[in-house]
This record gives C-alpha cells, sequence and structure tokens, in this order.
C-alpha cells in the first residue's frame, strides 16, 4: 500500500506541465547547476577534509567523517541538491529532470524537511542547543560556514524555489501525511541505533538521547531505561506531526498558487 502511494507521487511521465517563463531560462539554468555544484563541493569537504574536534556537549564522539551523513541536516540538504540539479536541467528541456522538478507532492516534501532543519538549528541558537560559530581559523571558519550554509542559506532557498517552481498542477492533498514517513523511519532508527550501539554511544541530535526527556519531565530522579524512552513517544508523535502539518501548508499554498495561476 506504501509502495503504490510513492509510486502515485512519482507518476507524473505524461504531465504537460505550464510553467513560469524563468523556469525555461537557461541562464537560470546555469545559476541553478553551479549553485548545485557548489553546494556538492561544500558536502565533499565535509565528508572527506574537515577535521573532527571533541567537544564534550555537541561532539562528544568522533565516528569518523562518513557519521555525518547519519544527520537529519545532511540528508534533508543532500535532497535539495538534487533537486536544485533536476531544476536546473529541467530548465534546458531534460523531460526526466522535470519529472521530479515539477512534480508538486516531491517539492512539497523537500521544502517540509529542509524548512525543519533551519527552524530546529536556529531554534537550537537560542536555546543553547546548536553548536556556537568559530571563525577564528580555516577549519573553524569551514565548520561555521558549512553549519550557516546547511541551517541558514539552504532552507531559505529552497523556499523561495518552492514558490518560483509552481506549476498548473496541484499537490495531492490525500497523500500529503506521507511526507511523515521519511523523518519517522529516520528518527526511530537513530534512536534505535544509539540504544543498541556500544560504547561510546553515538545520537544525531540531544532529543533522540534516553536522558533528554527524562531530565526535562522527571528532573534529577535516576534515569530507568524503559521509561525513559516511553517518554520519548509522545514527543516523536509531536515532532512527526508538525511535519505533516507544514507539508500540508506548503501543499495548500501550492494549490492556492495554481488555481489563482
Amino acid at each position: 500500500m506504501l509502495k503504490s502511494n510513492w509510486v502515485m507521487i512519482m507518476e507524473n511521465t505524461e504531465k504537460n506541465y505550464i510553467t513560469k517563463p524563468l523556469m525555461k531560462n537557461k541562464a537560470f539554468g546555469c545559476f541553478l547547476i553551479f549553485v548545485g555544484i557548489l553546494s556538492v563541493a561544500i558536502l565533499i569537504y565535509k565528508l572527506f577534509f574537515s577535521v573532527y574536534e571533541y567537544d564534550a556537549k555537541f561532539y562528544p564522539v568522533d565516528y569518523g567523517n562518513m557519521n555525518v551523513l547519519s544527520y537529519f541536516t545532511v540528508q534533508s540538504n543532500i535532497l535539495v541538491y538534487f533537486y536544485i540539479f533536476c531544476l536546473g536541467f529541467a530548465a534546458f528541456g531534460s523531460k526526466r529532470a522535470e519529472r521530479i522538478a515539477f512534480n508538486p507532492t516531491f517539492r512539497v516534501f523537500i521544502t517540509t524537511y529542509i524548512l525543519v532543519t533551519g527552524l530546529v538549528f536556529n531554534s537550537g541558537i537560542f536555546m543553547k542547543m546548536s553548536p556556537p560559530f568559530y571563525w577564528d581559523s580555516f577549519r573553524h571558519f569551514m565548520q561555521s560556514f558549512m553549519q550557516v550554509y546547511h541551517h541558514m542559506v539552504i532552507p531559505p532557498f529552497m523556499i523561495i524555489l518552492f514558490f518560483l517552481t509552481v506549476t498548473n498542477v496541484k499537490a495531492p492533498m490525500k497523500k500529503i501525511w506521507l511526507a511523515g514517513v521519511y523523518p519517522l523511519v529516520y528518527s526511530v532508527f537513530s534512536i534505535m541505533r544509539g540504544a543498541l550501539m556500544a560504547e561510546p554511544k553515538f545520537f544525531a541530535y540531544p532529543f533522540f538521547k534516553p536522558d533528554f526527556f527524562w531530565g526535562m519531565f522527571m528532573g534529577d530522579k535516576p534515569l530507568e531505561f524503559p521509561l525513559a524512552y516511553v517518554l520519548m513517544v509522545p514527543a516523536l508523535f509531536v515532532g512527526i506531526g508538525l511535519f505533516i502539518g507544514i507539508a500540508y501548508v506548503f501543499a495548500a499554498i501550492n494549490n492556492k498558487l495554481v488555481k489563482e495561476g
């Protein structure tokens, strides 16, 4: 059933998309491809050349550079890069690229994921849960630059693209709940991975740790692991509900713009 839903989301082979002139502009396509190449270059640096620096609060465990792929930030950014390339090639008339670039549901999902990425990180700055920026050396400059790029540049850039790439196709509102599948699977996997790991354990984000919500609700009481994980369940569903709610908002905006266009 779930597989058939995803097939329905992506089956737009015969769609005759009516797009804005900008989306067929080759200069715009070149710009998008340039942004895509730049983004991939930044990701390559992060994967192969960035240097681990121990931080008891934010980076306490070194599982190697490839472990950055465990972060929702990196995964959601990769999805955006893929979309940017598709949109760029679509500007040159690629029909395969158009199927993805102009697919309203795909656009809604990716915009939702990257927006949550930006919101969580920037909210964490005020709550002192996001790592601070340091600009005193090249290594620190690159680390801080990548944080800014992934959380403060790409999310608004994708939102702008979302509004620029509205076509004549409406997003199917009955399928938007599927936006919660990926973050749910990601969250469950991340929690289980951390729980089943031998020491030192790795949790991609503080709210995946069993002691996070335990300390929030139980204060200084001794940690009880089964109950601590039970406390995470309602928070997990609230988080997934946030993804789905935002996706419905973007889908409604898309459909309103289609109607008005």
